[in-house]
């Protein structure tokens, strides 16, 4: 992941070049004049081989910034330090812009909207903690058990110290001396917000809540902590961590076209967001 930074008297970005995920993800900006940010951002995806742009930006902006080719995939409310935001896409190799699961996809979400269950209280004999040094090597054993591909690395134990280090929030579920659960929060206290994502159940514990109760857990601290919006990112084509957030009462706010490498393809996301 590559951290690139431009500033000039047309606009200001920062951006991370995504190579395992073949896309740019624009950080944040200032802007003065669109279409140079716009065609900046065309350039350097095709310069670097990259096949998608998402660029979340302040719905005040949406209309200026869009143009001809960014198109609107989803929102979220609060990102930018309580300012909701547009999540716009554009797509320099047009294929990345199709997809042929979407269909099945919103059958499944239709399905997810229908059901009127209840979030589960505890998990039984499970012990919930946070997640420290001892642990780093086990999390990324059990990211490898679930996941073939994952958009970030971490079946790396290294790349897992060095989240923790920056503040980002793991928890874990253990049984006995094994762990079998984890989720985590990458938060931007900047703009007030966290992300829920790296959730992984060991199979042979799947069906006890253990991701729900860990998502639970997790957004208590964060809004203990101050942070105000409180978004996820899930796979479309999960039934059971859309039903989750559907559970925990969050909000779906539209599908990141074939948004990142996971389970080994290229995956729609769906976006969820919890109400102010």
């Amino acid at each position: 992941m590559e951290v690139i930074k431009h500033q000039g008297k047309n606009f200001l970005i920062e951006a991370l070049m995504d190579k395992i995920n073949r896309r740019i993800w624009v950080a944040d900006y200032s802007v003065r004049d669109h279409r140079a940010l716009r065609a900046y951002l065309v350039e350097m995806a095709l310069r670097k081989g990259l096949e998608k742009i998402v660029f979340p930006v302040r719905v005040t902006d949406e209309e200026k910034i869009k143009g001809p080719f960014l198109i609107r995939e989803g929102s979220v409310r609060g990102y930018f330090n309580g300012e909701d935001a547009s999540f716009l896409a554009a797509y320099p190799s047009p294929d990345r812009g199709c997809s042929g699961t979407l269909e099945g996809e919103r059958d499944l979400l239709k399905k997810i909207f229908s059901d009127p269950g209840s979030v589960q209280k505890s998990i039984g004999d499970l012990t919930v903690r946070k997640a420290g040094r001892e642990d780093l090597q086990s999390m990324a054993d059990l990211f490898s058990r679930v996941f073939i591909t994952y958009p970030t690395p971490v079946f790396d134990a290294h790349y897992l110290e060095s989240a923790l280090a920056k503040g980002d929030l793991y928890l874990v579920a253990q049984s006995g001396g094994l762990l079998v659960g984890v989720a985590a929060a990458e938060i931007n206290r900047e703009q007030g917000r966290a992300e829920l994502t790296n959730c992984a159940t060991d199979p042979g514990f799947r069906g006890r809540g253990v991701n729900t109760f860990l998502l639970r857990e997790i957004e208590k601290i964060c809004l203990s902590r101050g942070i105000k919006c409180l978004y996820s990112l899930a796979r479309a084509s999960s039934y059971g961590m859309n039903l989750v957030f559907h559970r925990l009462g969050y909000s779906f706010g539209g599908t990141l076209i074939n948004n990142c490498h996971i389970g080994g393809r290229f995956e729609n996301m769906n976006i969820w967001d919890r109400p102010n």
